[in-house]
């Protein structure tokens, strides 16, 4: 269905194919293949850091339109991205509000005051020529220098530190000042029961020699007997 959409697209009409692309170093960057009347523009960028690949997607919608503002004598606007979730993520206007989004809905209202602008979800690797070239962009583009570093959303914020908190629970904490045998193996004390309790009790401070005072505790000071 969506190749024969493309294929029925008017000569007339723009063609803004978009692609976004992450690598191990976890830098993403966007890839746009613009097919007007008269040209073909390519265009290749670098996204923030850490940006996820929904954000990608949106960011490379929102620079394909910024692309063909000073564009004229055309007909209608196709993004053509095969991002499903992005393409839906637009379609549901009345219940988003995220910087990115609103910027897009900008250019779509300006836009859209003299031109149809249709969103069109596409398959990937179909062969189809613009988004092909438009994923090629998209990965080198992750080689591009970061020009600035905008701040980064909720989302990505609490999937940076949540990754940075598993990947802590996963390495066994260090004991390099006494002998164990397995990695993140307890300290073994050789002493009968009652000492275990004590010792216990001691380290967690639950002794009856111990006051509670401002949500801390102390001992009490011994007095010196002469």
């Amino acid at each position: 269905m969506a190749l024969q959409i493309i294929n029925e697209i008017p000569g007339v009409d723009i063609q803004i194919y978009t692609d976004g692309s992450k690598n191990e170093e976890n830098q993403s960057g966007s890839g746009i293949y613009i097919k007007t009347p008269r040209e073909v523009k390519k265009i290749q960028l670098r996204n923030p850091d850490n940006c996820s690949m929904f954000r990608s997607e949106l960011l490379v919608i929102e620079a394909g339109l910024e692309a063909i503002l000073n564009e004229n004598n055309y007909g209608a606007v196709w993004i053509l991205s095969d991002s499903r979730s992005s393409i839906q993520h637009l379609k549901d206007w009345n219940n988003v509000g995220d910087r990115t989004f609103i910027s897009i809905l900008k250019l779509l209202r300006h836009i859209g005051v003299e031109h149809k602008v249709h969103l069109q979800w596409i398959p990937f690797h179909v062969d189809i020529y613009g988004n092909e070239v438009a994923d090629d962009l998209a990965k080198q583009g992750t080689a591009e220098p970061l020009c600035s570093n905008p701040s980064l959303t909720f989302d990505e914020i609490y999937s940076i530190r949540k990754n940075k908190d598993l990947k802590t629970w996963r390495v066994p904490p260090p004991h390099d000042w006494y002998k164990r045998s397995n990695p993140g193996g307890s300290i073994g004390v050789a002493c009968d029961r009652a000492d275990q309790t004590a010792l216990s009790r001691f380290v967690s401070g639950h002794l009856r020699s111990c006051s509670l005072a401002t949500v801390t505790k102390f001992f009490r000071s011994a007095q010196s007997v002469e």
